[in-house]
């Protein structure tokens, strides 16, 4: 075992807890990625499924670990192990979706039931405020980067450290120009206007309803409350990484010692914050209580106990990927996971995939061309 690998664990486990929570997370009407009138979510099928699911996931952690814990190269380590993790968590939720459709096709469990679509025209007529009071930590920290930076610029020496080693020590070195000095400046504006951005797309995307669920509005509003700020504080978070990256540079502070940690905590913290608030509500705040709740038939509006939502997994391909032309939605809500995912269909989706994708690999270029 090579000590030198533990931090490849670290991933590992956290995907791996992830994982584990996820199915606890969705709808009921959504199980594993397929679409299921509510009562069934507690059919044996169903159960067994998450059975499999729970020792497939942690089966698949305990291999990761020991990949992580006896590859030699720290790199190929923490690669090796999070890719076991990701694959074998992705077969794991094959395997469960698998059952799942199965039973859902052999016992024709959408037979005879209404299907439909519900909407609720409030949540665009009167959408939930966007809150902007949250973009301030964010374009503070920016701002005050900035600053900083202006002020440090005429003291800096000619060369400014590029990278760093796993120990904060310096590696490389650029030319002092005025890109390479304000790059992290750059990054930080960025990182605000693109989680800005999203958020307020997202938020503004299409709500996926639940025809069982007479509170499925008042659960969709509250759920986008909660994570567009949460998302506002991980801008907020990653500025002020930057910002203690960019001390380091202007030789404000030193690389060494506590630097790391000082450089990850913001970031970790609102990774937490985010996975606790995640936990709490749930995909489409369907964790959440809303008053008033209470049992009934598990109609719309206690009048057609029959109605179940439409069966639409053709959309959804493994259900993890939407495809469908006939929606003019960019951004839709995840069938597994919480959050949102992109309309493939749609070419202005496409386009924010590669655009994102190429983020990490076009702004080393142009940070180190300088």
């Amino acid at each position: 075992m090579h000590a030198s690998a533990l931090p490849a664990v670290v991933p590992v486990l956290l995907i791996g807890l992830l994982s584990l929570l996820t199915p606890a997370l969705t709808p009921r009407t959504v199980q594993f990625g397929v679409r299921v009138p509510a009562e069934r979510a507690g059919d044996p099928v169903v159960a067994a499924a998450r059975r499999t699911y729970r020792g497939g996931i942690g089966a698949v952690t305990v291999v990761a670990v020991l990949v992580g814990l006896f590859v030699g190269a720290v790199g190929a380590a923490v690669a090796g192990a999070v890719l076991v993790e990701l694959v074998g968590s992705v077969a794991v939720y094959l395997v469960a979706r698998s059952q799942i459709a199965t039973a859902k096709q052999d016992g024709r469990w959408f037979e005879g039931r209404t299907q439909i679509t519900v909407t609720d025209t409030t949540l665009r007529t009167r959408p939930e405020p966007f809150p902007w009071l949250w973009t301030l930590p964010a374009v503070a920290v920016t701002v005050g980067t900035a600053i900083v930076g202006a002020i440090r610029y005429p003291h800096l020496p000619d060369r400014l450290v590029s990278h760093y080693d796993a120990g904060g020590h310096p590696t490389s070195y650029t030319a002092k120009t005025f890109v390479s000095a304000f790059g992290l400046v750059g990054v930080q504006v960025g990182i605000t206007v693109l989680i800005v951005a999203l958020a307020w797309v997202t938020a503004r995307g299409k709500a996926a309803l639940d025809a069982q669920d007479p509170h499925a509005a008042e659960r969709h509003r509250r759920f986008v409350a909660a994570m567009t700020r949460c998302l506002l504080a991980l801008a907020a978070a990653s500025d002020l990484s930057m910002f203690f990256a960019a001390l380091a540079m202007w030789t404000v502070m030193g690389s060494t010692g506590f630097f790391p940690v000082l450089l990850i905590a913001p970031i970790a913290v609102a990774t937490v914050a985010l996975v606790v608030v995640t936990v709490r509500v749930g995909q489409g705040g369907s964790r959440l209580r809303v008053e008033g709740e209470g049992g009934g038939d598990g109609g719309r509006d206690g009048s057609r106990g029959d109605a179940v939502n439409r069966d639409d997994d053709r959309y959804w391909k493994l259900g993890l990927l939407y495809y469908n032309h006939d929606d003019p939605s960019v951004f839709v809500p995840k069938r597994f996971g919480v959050g949102w995912t992109i309309n493939f269909a749609r070419p202005a989706g496409t386009g924010m995939i590669v655009g994102l994708l190429l983020i990490p690999i076009v702004l080393p270029l142009i940070l180190g061309s300088h």
